[in-house]
C-alpha cells in the first residue's frame, strides 16, 4: 500500500498525474505523487483545487526531468529508455515535437513532457 507523500501524512494513498493527462503527461513514474484523499483532491491543500501546490509539483517534475536528460540532444529510443515509456507510443507522442535528424534538443523533450511548457 502507497502511503501519502505529505509530509507528517501517513494516509493511504492514490496515484495523482503531476502533469495531468488531459495536459499531455503521460503514465510514468516520474509523472505521479502519491497523495491521500485529501491531499489530492478533496482540500485546498491538493493540486486538484490550490494551483499554487500544482505548480509547485510540476516545476518539481520539471527540475527532475532536467536532472534526468544531462545531453543536448537525444534519439527517441535514449528518450523511451531514461522515463521508462514504450518507444512506439513515444514515437506518436513527439510527431509534432521539433527535430533534428532523429534527435531532440534537450528542452523541447522536457517541454513536451510537461505538456508543451516550462514552468
Amino acid at each position: 500500500m502507497r502511503q501519502c507523500e505529505v509530509e507528517g501524512c501517513t494516509c493511504a494513498a492514490q496515484r495523482h498525474h503531476i502533469v495531468f493527462r488531459s495536459q499531455g503527461g503521460l503514465d510514468i513514474e516520474l509523472n505521479y505523487k502519491d497523495l491521500c484523499a485529501i491531499h489530492h483532491n478533496m482540500s485546498r491543500q491538493g493540486p486538484h483545487q490550490n494551483r499554487e501546490i500544482d505548480l509547485k509539483y510540476k516545476r518539481e517534475l520539471q527540475d527532475q526531468y532536467f536532472k534526468l536528460f544531462t545531453e543536448e540532444s537525444y534519439i527517441i529510443s535514449e528518450i523511451a529508455e531514461l522515463i521508462g515509456y514504450n518507444k512506439n507510443r513515444l514515437e506518436k507522442r513527439f510527431k509534432a515535437v521539433p527535430q533534428r535528424a532523429g534527435r531532440y534538443k534537450r528542452e523541447d523533450i522536457i517541454r513536451a513532457l510537461m505538456g508543451g511548457k516550462l514552468y
